[in-house]
């Protein structure tokens, strides 16, 4: 196996997945959306038209901070699940190009299915109650 062909690889994806999150969270998001909001409300002149429609969509905005996006969150068990699955498939893999043995890679590519199904799952903010179940 050509280990320098297989690092050049892992660190582009490395360096892909950073790029996307680091862009994902530079984006203003709930609170700073509508702090932004707030801002340029105060900037426009007391009788735009655009005042009340700006007024009504900052309140809006807040209403859905405190309703939806408060309640919101991961489930810490199932990401860790589905990423131990992920680990055990890479390693059936692994062992599977060093040995042979089909039955290798049909244990890998049950245990990556299962594994990319679970983060599919569980990796997404939604709305759980305190048992990480969804509501």
């Amino acid at each position: 196996m050509d280990w320098k062909a297989f690092a050049t690889a892992a660190v582009a994806v490395i360096g892909l997945i950073g790029t996307l999150i680091q862009r994902r969270y530079n984006r203003a998001q709930g609170r700073d959306r509508a702090k932004a909001d707030l801002e340029l409300l105060a900037l426009l002149p007391e009788g735009s038209p655009v005042r009340a429609e700006l007024r009504n969509h900052i309140e809006e905005t807040i209403r859905h901070i405190i309703r939806i996006e408060d309640t919101e969150r991961r489930d810490p068990f199932g990401i860790g699940l589905a990423l131990s699955f992920l680990v055990v498939a890479f390693w059936l893999f692994f062992e599977f190009n060093r040995y042979g043995g089909w039955w290798l890679a049909l244990a890998g590519g049950f245990f990556g299915l299962f594994g990319i199904a679970g983060l599919i799952q569980d990796l997404p903010r939604r709305q759980r109650d305190s048992r990480g179940r969804q509501f």
